[in-house]
């Protein structure tokens, strides 16, 4: 097996887990929550989601549908492209009673010691949501201090859940993401830890 490469963020693969993660990111950071359940419902990357405004939900209520302009690097090149996805239901629902009263012109997730005024400041970084959602995770004891969480784990664990619910179809998800080929996919979404994992259960029967 190929080793990972730099984005080693974990998938969450039980769906158990996934509803304990929600509940209390709901309880201890609930602009951090709505984050969480966008990129679960969407497969969005977490760099992108952060800067949402008010406006841009209205906008995908209305439609049902997001779009986002997403950036992925490719042979060292950074290379935009448009992506659009169905919201769920439940998300929709979710998401009027977010920004119920809120400024257009407010980002969803607004950092609370950023430059500007009440709901009205900077978005937060990526890099600091990804923190939030690693010390609710490993509070939960679902990972350890020293795995790897980050904006990057709901959109790994959307990857999954669609690649176990369209039965196994790589292609599909590889669609889903932009990704070149399969091989990407794959290993991103963490089926690559399955295979391994399978593989030296299955040697098990022969050591002795």
């Amino acid at each position: 097996m190929k080793k990972k490469g730099k984005n080693t963020s974990m998938t969450i693969k039980n769906p158990e887990d996934l509803k304990r993660i929600a509940l209390r990111l709901k309880e201890v950071d609930y602009p951090a929550y709505i984050m969480w359940t966008i990129a679960i419902g969407t497969g969005f990357r977490g760099g992108d989601l952060v800067k949402l405004t008010v406006s841009d939900i209205k906008k995908a209520i209305e439609t049902g549908r997001i779009s986002i302009l997403e950036e992925k690097t490719e042979h060292s090149r950074k290379k935009k492209f448009e992506r659009e996805e169905i919201l769920p239901s439940k998300l929709i629902k979710i998401l009027k009673d977010y920004i119920y009263g809120k400024s257009d012109a407010a980002y969803i997730y607004h950092a609370p010691r950023s430059s500007g005024r009440g709901e009205l400041k900077q978005h937060i970084r990526r890099d600091r949501l990804g923190k939030i959602f690693k010390s609710v995770v490993v509070e939960l004891g679902i990972c350890k201090e020293s795995d790897t969480i980050g904006t990057h784990t709901p959109r790994k664990s959307y990857g999954y859940k669609q690649y176990i619910a369209h039965e196994k179809d790589i292609n599909f998800i590889r669609r889903l993401f932009g990704h070149a080929k399969s091989d990407t996919t794959l290993a991103y979404i963490g089926v690559d830890d399955d295979i391994g994992e399978d593989s030296a259960e299955t040697m098990n029967d022969c050591i002795f």
